[in-house]
């Protein structure tokens, strides 16, 4: 109990604090009691005539939280995120006090969803879980982040990407025959792009003179938006034969050079229909299914198994650093050391040996 004696009146009073829904205190404050116990019964009364608080539930944080992320986030990223905190946060915990989530109860819910998603996947549903609870604690909702203490789940990543080969590409872009989509997926196998950047070009972007594209931007949902990171502004070198099938595209379309490379004046070709046509020419080339984020990765196939260096293919793909690069595509650099291996053989194949004197 709260309760204090008054010098100067020579009377009690009482200060106490309640909590609140949204975690901040109401404070409430009574004076001129004759005697301590009065005061202490006051209080109580007053404490059992404030409005039951309704505890704080996590789907309650979880709806803060996306505001406060939408507000500083891009829409792409948003998206995402919102996806994974509808889909499989607030089905789980939403409608429980958000202090009583437990680390166990993390990490029972952990080991269901290794069982039904791959690793990567249930690794980010977790990132993004605690999340939630480092924004519950700046909040003073909670004093500890139980997702924390859970720690991660704990899985092997599978790290293969999956890619085509030239051979593939070539039997996929045979049968494209839409003069802009065969530039497109000529430009995007060709460039390592991601698909907003390439849905994102203008022509003013492309330098026929020296044969380089200027990547400084993404686009989502057909809005023009800053890149993913500061590493993805670049400008790339590209094959003749592709800015030949660029140039031939320009001439077609006599555009200004504030229009959209793929697409009609300042609009581009909408993602759907992109995937659409894309699953079309992939029926009917017969080639292994992949997806169009996979031409990416099929671009830094193409350049490692040429015996490019990985600081280039980092650079070409807009990574931060080789660290990236490396770690994403370690399992295709064994048969580039094998090969390197070789050549060691080779070496002292024709070299004279010398028997040392004992």
């Amino acid at each position: 109990m709260s309760v204090y004696k008054d010098s100067k009146r020579g009377t009690w009073y009482f200060i106490t604090r309640v909590k609140q829904a949204d975690g901040s205190y109401k404070q409430i404050k009574r004076r001129g009691f004759e005697g301590k116990k009065e005061a202490q019964i006051a209080e109580a009364e007053a404490l059992l005539a404030e409005p039951k608080q309704k505890e704080i539930t996590f789907g309650d944080v979880a709806e803060q939280y996306m505001t406060w992320y939408e507000a500083r986030r891009k829409t792409s990223s948003t998206n995402k995120v919102g996806s994974l905190v509808k889909n499989h946060l607030v089905t789980r915990y939403g409608d429980r006090p958000i202090a009583d989530i437990t680390a166990g109860d993390i990490m029972d819910h952990q080991t269901e969803l290794i069982n039904q998603y791959a690793g990567s996947h249930v690794s980010m549903i977790h990132a993004v879980l605690s999340s939630i609870f480092k924004y519950a604690i700046k909040k003073q909702y909670i004093k500890e982040n139980p997702a924390r203490i859970a720690g991660g789940p704990d899985v092997e990543k599978n790290k293969m990407v999956n890619y085509w080969t030239l051979e593939e590409f070539k039997e996929f872009i045979r049968h494209v025959d839409d003069p802009m989509y065969y530039t497109l997926f000529m430009t995007l196998y060709y460039s390592g792009m991601r698909k907003g950047e390439l849905l994102a070009l203008r022509w003013g972007d492309i330098d026929f003179e020296n044969n380089t594209i200027n990547i400084n931007k993404t686009e989502y949902k057909r809005v023009i938006q800053t890149p993913k990171t500061t590493s993805s502004i670049r400008k790339i070198l590209m094959p003749k034969h592709v800015m030949r099938l660029l140039s031939k595209l320009k001439d077609n379309q006599k555009p200004k050079m504030i229009y959209s490379v793929f697409g009609e004046f300042t609009t581009s070709i909408s993602e759907t229909t992109l995937t659409r046509r894309f699953h079309k020419y992939l029926k009917v080339s017969g080639v292994k299914k992949i997806r169009l984020h996979d031409f990416r990765h099929s671009h830094a196939s193409y350049l490692i198994n040429k015996g490019t260096i990985v600081s280039v293919v980092a650079a070409r793909l807009g990574h931060g650093d080789i660290a990236t690069t490396l770690n994403t595509y370690s399992h295709l650099y064994p048969t580039k050391e094998k090969e390197a291996v070789l050549d060691m053989e080779n070496d002292f194949k024709t070299a004279q040996v010398i028997k040392m004197l004992p």
